[in-house]
């Protein structure tokens, strides 16, 4: 910070949650810059979500509609939360976010979440910075580098085309709402079974999307609704299509569409023209960041920050997830472990690498009825609910998915971590094509292998097993049940497998168990 300030130079420090952004505000007095939607007021517009937001406040705002807008913002003063960012807008009626703009002008240092990525030159604009005077601080730069390995620019779930479909309909736009249904129905009928496949671009063109979501927002502010537009949620889907083909995946009773991205163009969009970036990960690969944005890195390492006792590690062997091994004995085993981390009676976390593998699993355990699990589709307020039922009881077990919205960015204090599984990518033409790019530019199959199929799924578990250790009282045991993790230990943090202290055979799982303290 003092070289920036010595340079006349800016940081703009990202970070992937709201609450992270609060301490970095708090501890190096940056002026935080939350999403619109996190410190919104308006008592309708902040329940809307998060893919049609933006469209709502905007046509609210220029509606006239919005008693906060436009106001009189005035600029904060750092460190603030962003509940006391809220207040601060209700106490003056102005909008919060455009309080958190107007206080731009006097700061050096912004700490912000990963998501203004998608909109830095307009965050950049607000500042009156330029990328070749400010350093850019990536905090967690893994999850940059796993995004852009993911090859995926947006998506959209069938069940959000179906109800733009309804729309258009209801709205008077008949041929718009026939055609999107038939798109829909085209895309139900292509995958029967878990899996993805590239499919043919059936949605309309962008111009009539944008044109009929537009008057649909026009016709609901006239009948005093909020004018939330799924068609112009499909019309920004279609606009990150950039002319290629979509992805259709279907995992369970969930089906999508996505926009595919290459891997290498989405790091170089967010690494190039800068003063210089810092990445601040334990878990990165210089050699590959290197490879994929064609520059030096400047790599941050955290080690372990707290005491050697603090975390101790074992690797359970006599189990595997791969997918030819999933059968009834695999689902049976697991359910026999969530019954082994309940009858224990320790504040437990279990990871799967599915929510497949975690339903059928749970639906065998005997002790069922003593767990909290997570399952697809929460919003904000059902995950809070489970961290809030699983925080207060000593004794809980708490059952999620890798990279799921519990594995990630949470404080989860627990004894007992169990990752069942590695998270590896399914072997499906997707992965086939991120095999291929990384071997282009790395030189090497084997590598791109590495880079692109093993470390993003460690990256995964050990972020899962992190969530139980958080401060420097905290105590946990964590086991990794999976015969590879014994094929893949020098890809393991350093910090991580110092602490490995042996290897288990998952029948001497209840007796290792037992010896947790």
């Amino acid at each position: 910070m003092a070289y920036a300030v010595e340079n006349g130079l800016r940081v703009l420090w990202l970070t992937r949650t709201g609450s992270q952004v609060s301490h970095i505000s708090k501890e190096v007095s940056a002026l935080p810059v939350y999403g619109r939607r996190m410190v919104c007021i308006h008592e309708t517009v902040s329940k809307i979500d998060l893919r049609r937001f933006n469209s709502t406040c905007r046509a609210v705002r220029r509606a006239g509609r919005c008693p906060y807008w436009p106001g009189l913002p005035r600029a904060l003063k750092p460190p603030l939360t962003a509940k006391e960012v809220r207040e601060l807008g209700r106490r003056f009626e102005v909008c919060p976010h455009d309080c958190l703009i107007a206080s731009l002008y006097s700061t050096k240092i912004v700490a912000a979440t990963h998501m203004q990525l998608a909109s830095i030159g307009w965050l950049l604009s607000k500042w009156r910075a330029k990328r070749e005077k400010t350093i850019l601080i990536l905090d967690e730069g893994q999850h940059i580098v796993k995004t852009a390995l993911s090859m995926v620019r947006d998506s959209i779930s069938i069940r959000a085309i179906e109800k733009a479909s309804r729309e258009a309909l209801k709205y008077g736009f008949r041929e718009l709402g026939e055609d999107i249904n038939e798109a829909v129905e085209r895309c139900r009928s292509i995958l029967s079974v878990d899996g993805e496949a590239e499919v043919e671009d059936l949605l309309p063109d962008i111009d009539e999307l944008v044109t009929a979501g537009e008057e649909i927002q026009d016709a609901k502010l006239k009948e005093g609704y909020v004018p939330a537009s799924y068609i112009l949620s499909l019309a920004d889907f279609k606009i990150s299509l950039r002319g290629a083909n979509p992805i259709l995946v279907r995992e369970g009773r969930s089906i999508r569409l996505e926009a595919p991205a290459d891997p290498v163009e989405s790091l170089k969009s967010v690494y190039d023209g800068w003063y210089a970036t810092v990445t601040m990960s334990a878990t990165i690969s210089g050699e590959l960041l290197e490879s994929l944005t064609g520059r030096e890195a400047i790599l941050l390492r955290a080690g372990w920050p707290y005491e050697e006792e603090n975390l101790t590690a074992y690797i359970v062997k006599g189990l595997t997830t791969k997918f030819e091994k999933r059968d009834e004995t695999l689902i049976n085993d697991m359910a026999w472990t969530i019954d082994l981390a309940v009858k224990r009676g320790l504040k437990s976390l279990i990871f799967f690498p599915s929510f497949e593998l975690l339903e059928k699993s749970l639906a065998r355990a005997s002790r069922a009825k003593d767990v909290v699990a997570e399952s697809p589709g929460l919003d904000q307020e059902e995950v809070e609910k489970i961290i809030s039922e699983y925080l207060e009881d000593s004794k809980k077990t708490l059952i999620s998915v890798y990279n799921g919205r519990l594995a990630e960015g949470v404080d989860l204090s627990a004894n007992l971590v169990i990752c069942l599984g590695i998270p590896f990518a399914p072997p499906t033409a997707r992965q086939q094509a991120l095999i291929k790019r990384l071997s282009e530019v790395l030189g090497d199959e084997k590598k791109a292998r590495v880079y692109g199929q093993i470390v993003p799924a460690v990256w995964s578990a050990i972020q899962a097993a992190g969530r139980a250790v958080r401060g420097p009282t905290d105590r946990a045991t964590v086991f990794l049940v999976d015969d590879r993790y014994r094929n893949i230990l020098r890809l393991l943090p350093r910090w991580f497998s110092e602490r490995i202290v042996k290897t288990v055979a998952l029948n001497d799982l209840a007796i290792a168990l037992g010896e947790v303290a």
